[in-house]
Parts: structure tokens; C-alpha cells; sequence
């Protein structure tokens, strides 16, 4: 299952609707870039759309995933973007300012480490897709030759009937030389008794 056209411009108008600045570079971006990418591959993948995945594909709901990664990382870029430089060490009246910086240091870094992990977790989905669609193959292979097997049974049936005729039809062709030299020793001895009548 891909995304739809209008999932894709729910997504569009999620992720506009967040105010990106206008430089292109930074993590934050570059995770929301890589998040679209794997998701994107997901949905391509021929193992996606098999039945047996429907339940994953209620559970995934990638869009809604797409916009929370994008969120949290339009979250994560403001707090650093609000985040002033470090206060100097210098006098005690700013310990509170330097503390509250470097709560704000580890929450950016756990924040940060929390999109990677989700977004690592897409890719080790997508990494798990792949034996599936082998096996698909496989089953798909095996399935048809399940189903064709009476066929080739009757094939294989065909073959030794075929046989059985070539060993008939070769002991009927040697009959066909002794019925041959019957009727000519019928004709040779018929053609004996009509000569003497010619005679007579």
C-alpha cells in the first residue's frame, strides 16, 4: 500500500504548517528527510501490500508517524534555536541560567537521540521486509507447483502410456509381418490349386 494523494498532502501541509526556517542543513531536518525516505521505500516494498500485513499496516499508520517525527523535530530545532550561548561561570547569580542551559543541553541530546532510535527502528522494519519478500516468492513458487502438479502427474502418466504404445505398436508390427507371410502362403497355395483346373 502507498500513500495516497492526500495523505501525501496531509503530510505536505503537516509539515509546512511547521515553519521549517529557511536553511536547508541541520539534524533535525536531515532525520524528518530520512524518515520520508525509509517510509517511502516501506510502502514500495512488494512485501508490504501481502495480505498478511494488514495488521502492520493499521499499527503503522505512516503518515501519523511522519508527523509526529516532524513535530518532534520542529520541537527540538525551536528549543535549540531559543536557546541562548552558555551563560559565563562568572558569578553565582547566574547558576540558575547555567543550569537551566544545560538541562536544556540534555533534553536537545535525548530529544535528538529519541528521533534517531524512531526513525532506526522504521529502517530495521524495512530491513526485515526483505527475507519476507523472498519467502513471498518462494510460497508463490511452491504454490504453483503444488497446483501443477496433477498436470504434470498427468504428463507423467501420458509419458508411460506412450510407452506402453511404442512396445504395442512395435509387437503389432511384427504380427503384421506373420500375417503378411500367412496371407501370402494362403495366396501361394490358392494359386497352386487354381492350376491344375486350368488344365483340365
Amino acid at each position: 500500500m502507498q500513500l495516497t494523494a492526500g495523505q501525501r498532502a496531509e503530510l505536505r501541509q503537516a509539515h509546512t504548517a511547521l515553519h521549517w526556517p529557511l536553511r536547508e542543513e541541520g539534524p533535525e531536518i536531515r532525520i524528518v528527510a530520512v524518515a520520508e525516505d525509509v517510509v517511502a521505500r516501506v510502502v514500495s516494498h512488494p512485501a508490504w501490500a501481502h495480505p498478511l500485513l494488514n495488521g502492520h499496516r493499521t499499527v503503522l499508520g505512516f503518515t501519523i508517524e511522519l508527523q509526529m517525527i516532524a513535530a518532534a523535530a520542529h520541537d527540538l530545532l525551536r528549543l535549540r534555536a531559543n536557546t541562548p550561548p552558555a551563560p559565563d561561570n562568572g558569578t553565582g547569580s547566574l547558576a540558575r541560567a547555567r543550569a537551566e542551559w544545560e538541562r536544556r543541553q540534555v533534553v536537545a541530546a535525548k530529544a535528538e537521540a529519541g528521533l534517531i532510535d524512531r526513525v532506526a527502528a522504521l529502517r530495521a522494519y524495512e530491513d526485515a521486509l526483505t527475507p519476507i519478500a523472498t519467502t513471498l516468492h518462494n510460497l508463490r513458487s511452491i504454490s504453483e507447483m503444488a497446483t501443477g502438479g496433477a498436470d504434470v502427474d498427468r504428463l507423467y502418466a501420458g509419458i508411460v502410456g506412450a510407452e506402453y504404445a511404442v512396445e504395442q505398436t512395435s509387437a503389432l508390427r511384427n504380427g503384421v509381418d506373420d500375417i503378411r507371410a500367412a496371407l501370402e502362403a494362403q495366396v501361394a497355395y490358392l494359386d497352386s490349386l487354381i492350376g491344375p483346373h486350368r488344365n483340365a
